[in-house]
């Protein structure tokens, strides 16, 4: 009896995935249960067309007529990437990932990354405790320092925040990045789905977010 409550509750899950992903703007949705198989967390990936409070309403909407199941709002966690083609970034510009070494002595970690603009080479480092959850944020950290050395000066990068979701049958990592100009502090947010290993994913999802705004900053860099 109990292998088939739970198998009609993963199709409820699932069931409840493919609406969320119908919700305009919705990329991708992973539903998170708890031990007693009730929602924990509901992750979405979005685009940037809509604000992340109308994704959500029409999330709980979606689910309350389509299933007849409530959600709490405060569950649902909503994380925005933007198209690349949105992107206005001059051709042969857009920084590329070239090589990411992660080397360990002990308790401490160093990341070194190297990324491609047109025909140069930046590299960038990071280095800090030798811990799990620390190495790909220092592969953050050191690809973000990458940029910083490719646009000299005027701009800082800060590693806010990087997890790694489960998102339609695949993983991504979801890297938030806090930008620092004469402007003023802007929150940035970076997505990539984990192909290879964490430690690339990690670098493109960071190389997304600070994309958000290269054009910008490459025309400070320019004047």
């Amino acid at each position: 009896m109990s292998e088939a409550v739970s198998e009609e509750k993963q199709d409820l899950i699932s069931r409840g995935e493919q609406i969320i992903k119908q919700v305009r703007g919705v990329i991708s949705a992973r539903i998170v249960t708890d031990a007693n198989e009730n929602i924990e967390e509901i992750h979405v990936l979005a685009s940037h067309e809509r604000a992340p409070k109308q994704i959500v309403r029409d999330i709980e909407s979606a689910l309350v007529v389509q299933l007849g199941i409530s959600v709490d709002h405060k569950k649902i966690s909503v994380a925005q990437v933007e198209e690349e083609e949105e992107f206005n970034v001059p051709a042969g510009l857009r920084p590329r990932l070239v090589s990411i070494n992660l080397l360990t002595a002990g308790v401490t970690a160093e990341a070194r990354v190297e990324i491609s603009v047109g025909d140069k080479i930046y590299e960038g480092t990071a280095a800090g405790p030798n811990t799990v959850n620390n190495r790909l944020r220092l592969v953050a950290a050191a690809t973000l320092n990458a940029i910083e050395n490719y646009l000299e000066e005027g701009s800082r990068f800060v590693v806010e925040d990087l997890v790694k979701l489960p998102f339609a049958r695949k993983e991504a990592i979801v890297v938030a990045v806090s930008l620092v100009t004469g402007r003023g502090e802007e929150s940035l947010i970076g997505a990539a789905f984990v192909q290879h290993d964490d430690r690339e994913a990690t670098g493109k999802a960071t190389l997304g977010a600070v994309n958000r705004r290269l054009s910008i900053l490459f025309r400070d860099k320019e004047n």
